[in-house]
């Protein structure tokens, strides 16, 4: 039963004031509002603000997305906001209960992402490696995603001051859920920054680690390009590289090469482990041949 303390339009106010209160990612309180405003209207189209919604209302709401033929990943990321929504309402007094209690989420099955295997992620390296200046800066730049799992917001939010080729560590500032972290530096990847820091613009306005000839920050557009240039030089235009193909490579070879998902989890900035397990999962069959080539029992009666 819905308490009418509130119409809809202010319990959303309300709530958005909450979510910058609590610090949340503008990108995440844009897909909280988004899922609302598509949710009202729903509710009501017209100017006056509808009543705050009913489980009724939700279960309608999820059916008319499926009706509309909406993927079930883009409805489950809507429903999920609304959900955070709803128990907003109810522990703010607004409802005497979630709306959404009861109301299913559509499920997605899991699929597991794409990487590139060590022969691609060779011939990329290779093809970014010129004697130019941008040849050594995109060396770097690939370098990094490869060597860090960096995001690309994160990696072209990088200043002069994040990266310590002394200690080889990279502070990530204001990473997913604002939260900063330390990732770390092979020898490989130091060797490439080592060679940008001589050459990359300094001073000037903007201090970003990644930029263009004339000091500018690198953005989203910029990356996309460099990358799709990059692997079409290397032959590798039939597959679709992109950023986040490069944080799933770092993850599953980080895995297969021996690490562990609870180091993984915090290289990554992952809030919860579960969603590092799927790269553990990814790199299943390699680990199983592992195991067969270094099963202790096995190699112990070998050498009896």
């Amino acid at each position: 039963m819905v308490k009418q303390v509130a119409a809809f339009d202010e319990a959303v106010r309300l709530f958005e004031m909450y979510c910058r209160a609590k610090g949340l990612a503008p990108r995440t309180i844009e897909t909280y509002q988004y899922a609302l405003d598509q949710l009202r209207g729903l509710l009501n189209g017209a100017e006056e603000s509808p009543p705050l919604p009913t489980r009724f209302d939700l279960r309608r709401f999820s059916e008319k997305m499926l009706s509309r033929g909406l993927s079930r990943s883009t409805i489950r990321v809507r429903m999920r906001s609304v959900r955070v929504f709803a128990n907003f309402l109810e522990r703010e007094g607004l409802v005497d209960a979630s709306p959404m209690r009861g109301v299913e989420i559509p499920r997605v099955p899991q699929s597991l992402p794409q990487i590139l295997s060590t022969e691609e992620i060779q011939k990329l390296l290779r093809s970014a490696k010129t004697r130019t200046w941008y040849g050594t800066r995109n060396h770097a730049l690939l370098a990094t995603f490869l060597d860090t799992g960096l995001r690309l917001s994160e990696l072209i939010n990088l200043d002069s001051i994040d990266v310590d080729l002394r200690s080889l560590t990279i502070r990530v500032r204001n990473g997913k859920g604002t939260k900063d972290r330390q990732a770390y530096v092979g020898r490989t990847l130091a060797r490439s920054l080592r060679r940008w820091a001589e050459i990359r613009p300094y001073g000037g306005s903007c201090d970003a680690y990644f930029s263009t000839r004339d000091g500018r920050r690198l953005d989203k557009r910029n990356v996309a390009r460099i990358i799709e240039r990059i692997a079409d030089r290397a032959g590798l235009a039939y597959r679709r590289i992109h950023p986040h193909l490069l944080r799933h490579t770092f993850a599953t070879h980080f895995i297969k090469n021996g690490g562990d998902p609870f180091s993984l989890q915090r290289l990554l900035g992952h809030s919860d482990i579960k969603t590092t397990m799927i790269y553990v999962n990814l790199a299943g069959a390699d680990l199983e041949e592992a195991h067969a080539k270094a099963s202790p029992v096995d190699r112990v009666f070998h050498t009896l």
